[in-house]
């Protein structure tokens, strides 16, 4: 799979007020699909069927919820921007199990149209653990499978342990990434090539967050084909 950079785009070099227009632009992409959904509910909600209006109101929500993803996205930025660092500082102790667990019902629409499988190995130790970055790492790395995955095939993740770390990981059964592109797509403004929306600061910002509690992150190819993005959370020793 192919990626495409800022520096061969128009998002080479963007100053703050054109990184607010790029903004502005896919927020005005979304709030367009879900202004067209409601129009098509209000004109024709008397010729639709319940399931099709079930349907349309998933849709929508859906929408809603990659708009959340990319203001967030953009919040992390800033924040990055002003600091230089995400740092999160007094985590509390948890378990990742029940953390992730916690966060599938979160997860499950952003997965859209895709089964979302959650396997957790049992008898997992303690990690220091912010809930919210967790939390918005899953979200970029569900919504970034969704985009390459196939039409219904089912999106994994996957809760193990590790060496002194507990891994999480969510598998897509895309086409894949080649071995040399697995680097460069966590770079700011870096996207898979016809990667749908967003202006690539998903994985960017992925990565600062692990970091910032003490984790890493990767890509490999997933067991059954596509891509596994991969983290790990420090055990908790003290």
């Amino acid at each position: 799979m192919a990626v495409r950079e800022a520096s061969d785009g128009p998002l080479a070099g963007l100053s703050a007020d054109e990184l607010l227009r790029v903004l502005g632009h896919e927020i005005g992409n979304l709030v367009t699909i879900v202004s067209g959904y409601g129009q098509m509910l209000r004109d024709h909600w008397s010729l639709l069927a319940d399931d099709r209006r079930l349907d349309i109101v998933g849709r929508m929500n859906r929408q809603v919820d990659q708009l959340r993803v990319l203001i967030d996205n953009f919040q992390h930025l800033r924040w990055l921007t002003l600091s230089g660092d995400a740092v999160s500082s007094g985590a509390p102790v948890s378990s990742a199990s029940t953390m992730v667990a916690a966060l599938a019902d979160d997860l499950i629409p952003l997965a859209d149209d895709h089964p979302l499988q959650i396997h957790v190995e049992p008898d997992l130790p303690p990690v220091r653990v912010d809930r919210a970055l967790l939390q918005h790492v899953l979200m970029n790395l569900v919504v970034n499978a969704t985009k390459f995955s196939p039409a219904a095939e089912p999106i994994a993740v996957d809760v193990s342990r590790g060496d002194d770390a507990v891994c999480i990981s969510v598998t897509d059964r895309g086409p894949g990434i080649p071995p040399d592109k697995r680097e460069h797509i966590f770079e700011k403004f870096v996207r898979l090539q016809d990667g749908g929306i967003g202006v690539g600061l998903g994985l960017f910002i992925s990565r600062a967050l692990v970091e910032s509690m003490g984790g890493r992150i990767w890509a490999e190819d997933g067991p059954n084909g596509g891509t596994r993005m991969s983290f790990t959370l420090p055990v908790h020793t003290d």
